[in-house]
């Protein structure tokens, strides 16, 4: 039985499709995973644009009846099912859940992109077993990234911790211990904005796929060893150069106490 994760924001911007596609790609690639994603972003899909994909039948269709199975594409080792563009029947979102659960025994992961409105988030977060709070590390996200996760918390959904995005300058940002004192959560991933992301997007391939040495795919595919329960690859002689003639960073350490079950119950 596989279990449903979210990547989800109350704000545009921060990364969530991003996030989505690559925890797919690299839960299947590196960690064997069966691993289906889908773009639940209902009015302003993008999954199919960062894949360079196309679909007659889409998550719209299975939502009004069609069989989800008929949705589903191959690519870069793992499954997509892609929403419409452009849908001029009306849809009820909430049938989602419903939708997923006859799939949940094909897959070791189901992962859902999502949309920052309300509306359509709602469905979102009510399908999933565990929800992942993305975020960027300045001020006005942060407390917007709060709805999401209140959101969450009203529709008994587990929120597994925050994934802070697009890391830049940190002097000027809000440090992962003023993230956690804010959220009230931990911080699971710390992603540094990198230049090869942008070069991935535009040859429509997962940077860990396109780029697999870079800061942002490693720490995504420390990420995904976490998801996967995998123990996370032991640091080069460089990182342990970095890392380790001080503390470990924070949310390596959280990755750990999270595996041990030290936040189960608490958020």
């Amino acid at each position: 039985m596989s279990k449903v994760l979210s990547f989800v924001s109350i704000k545009g911007g921060v990364g969530k499709s991003t996030l989505a596609i690559e925890t797919a790609a690299a839960l299947a690639n590196n960690f064997n995973k069966k691993v289906l994603l889908v773009d639940a972003n209902f009015s302003a899909p993008n999954v199919d644009l960062y894949l360079d994909l196309t679909s007659e039948v889409t998550l719209h269709d299975a939502l009004l009846g069609v069989g989800l199975h008929n949705a589903i594409y191959e690519a870069h080792g793992f499954d997509v099912v892609l929403a419409s563009q452009n849908y001029d029947e009306e849809i009820d979102v909430f049938r989602l859940k419903k939708v997923l659960e006859k799939m949940k025994d094909r897959y070791d992961y189901i992962i859902l992109d999502s949309s920052p409105h309300h509306s359509e988030l709602l469905p979102v977060i009510i399908a999933s077993d565990n929800v992942f709070i993305v975020t960027t590390p300045d001020h006005v996200t942060l407390t917007t990234s709060l709805k999401a996760a209140v959101l969450a918390n009203k529709n008994n959904t587990v929120i597994s911790g925050i994934i802070i995005n697009r890391v830049r300058s940190p002097r000027h940002e809000e440090s992962l211990k003023d993230v956690e004192k804010l959220m009230g959560m931990p911080v699971l991933a710390k992603i540094k904005e990198d230049k090869k992301i942008l070069r991935a997007v535009n040859n429509r391939t997962p940077l860990i796929l396109y780029n697999c040495k870079s800061s942002a795919a490693k720490e995504l595919i420390r990420f995904s060893a976490f998801l996967a329960e995998e123990n996370e690859k032991e640091p080069g002689f460089f990182e342990k150069k970095l890392f380790f003639s001080k503390e470990l960073p924070k949310e390596r350490i959280n990755r750990d106490l999270a595996r041990q079950g030290f936040y189960e119950g608490q958020l």
